[in-house]
């Protein structure tokens, strides 16, 4: 399992990434709304599942009503049931996609509704509607049949939410993420800047760093070779030691993304040069990205990013974050760690083993110890002292 594979098994979808804290629709919309409520009403099933999914199979476009009923957006649906396909097996214990979980592909809603008039459709159909009766399909589908023709047209000319709260909702998400990951190194006992980012992670502006002599500069610096970051690492002489990038993307990351990405380059080519010149107290970058919004063009973001990170975590494997931190010297204490069975397959927990768990000098175990100083959840995994 390479770098972006491992990104890919351990990718949290938007709702594991913690909170910090319409336009109109045209007739053929509303339509295809009233439509879908009429079959509804006439073939109801002994299940609301089962009402959902044979209405899925009768007609699959079907999703985009029922999508637009809850207030899902196109790219928030297909996002979702992109990680929800890429981590799901039929009965027979097969995956529902092609690619292996290492290998994460971003599918289209068309893709998706394609799904539900081929061979195992009704494996599809199943995984759709648990995925809307998820998001109280019910609830909301009950309360609109009671409703005129008139009010549900009235009301989804109204229906979508302005893009400035869903703007709003992935900043507050990447602010939920810098606080996690500052407060991983707080848990693994590094000194962090600014130092109270593990309590209130938007209280101040994120530090500058000159690269060329790793001194922490004034917001007003714009020099070349200055550039800010989320979290700073010292050692215990105050020296900088790593620096913490974070990149969250529920969602298209855009020209932003790209650039951002470009910019982590030239930071760590930076940081390399200084590295040469001090190689006793070399400084690391280190990645806290995550989100199923990175496929939407991975080979210009996160992949090119993950080149140079010298470790990267994400959501779901916060207990990097110590052991990198003991594998470097900075911190110390961790003995063992257990990994969640229900999430790490026997493969995946090899990986780790190889690659972050014995490099730090610590062993991987599948129960607690007889006797230990504490325990500590970080992600998806218990890092034990």
């Amino acid at each position: 399992m390479n770098k972006l594979q491992e990104f890919w098994y351990c990718v949290a979808p938007q709702n594991d990434i913690p909170l910090y804290r319409g336009e109109a629709l045209d007739d053929s919309v509303v339509t295809g709304l009233l439509t879908f409520l009429d079959y509804y009403r006439n073939n109801i099933q002994e299940t609301f599942s089962e009402s959902i999914q044979k209405a899925l199979l009768h007609n699959p476009n079907f999703i985009n009503d029922i999508r637009l009923l809850l207030g899902i957006s196109d790219k928030r649906f297909y996002l979702d049931m992109t990680y929800l396909a890429h981590i799901s097996t039929t009965a027979n214990g097969e995956r529902l996609v092609a690619e292996k979980r290492e290998d994460l592909i971003k599918h289209s809603t068309a893709w998706f509704a394609g799904r539900l008039s081929r061979q195992g459709k009704e494996e599809w159909a199943k995984l759709i509607s648990e995925y809307f009766v998820s998001n109280d399909l019910e609830q909301i589908l009950n309360a609109f049949l009671s409703l005129s023709e008139d009010l549900v047209k009235e009301i989804f000319d109204n229906l979508i939410a302005p893009k400035e709260i869903q703007q709003k909702q992935a900043k507050y998400r990447g602010h939920g993420a810098e606080q996690l990951v500052a407060q991983s190194f707080y848990d693994a006992g590094a000194t962090i800047y600014p130092e109270s980012k593990h309590l209130t992670p938007m209280a101040e502006r994120d530090p500058n760093v000159n690269l060329s002599t790793m001194e922490i500069v004034s917001h007003e610096s714009a020099a070349a070779g200055i550039h800010s970051f989320d979290l700073i690492i010292k050692d215990a002489d105050g020296d900088i030691r790593a620096l913490v990038q974070s990149l969250i993307h529920t969602s298209d990351p855009g020209q932003y993304g790209v650039n951002k990405s470009d910019e982590t380059v030239d930071i760590k080519k930076l940081i390399d040069r200084y590295n040469g010149s001090h190689p006793e107290k070399p400084v690391y970058l280190i990645g806290n990205v995550d989100g199923v919004g990175f496929s939407e063009n991975p080979n210009g973001t996160i992949a090119k990013m993950l080149g140079v990170f010298d470790s990267f975590v994400q959501i779901n494997t916060m207990f990097k974050v110590g052991l990198y931190m003991q594998q470097l010297g900075l911190t110390s204490g961790i003995r063992y760690i257990m990994l969640d069975d229900d999430y790490f397959s026997a493969e995946a927990k090899e990986h780790f083993k190889q690659k972050h768990i014995e490099p730090a000098g610590v062993e991987l175990i599948d129960e607690l110890p007889c006797s230990y100083e504490k325990s500590v959840r970080a992600g998806r995994a218990l890092l034990i002292y």
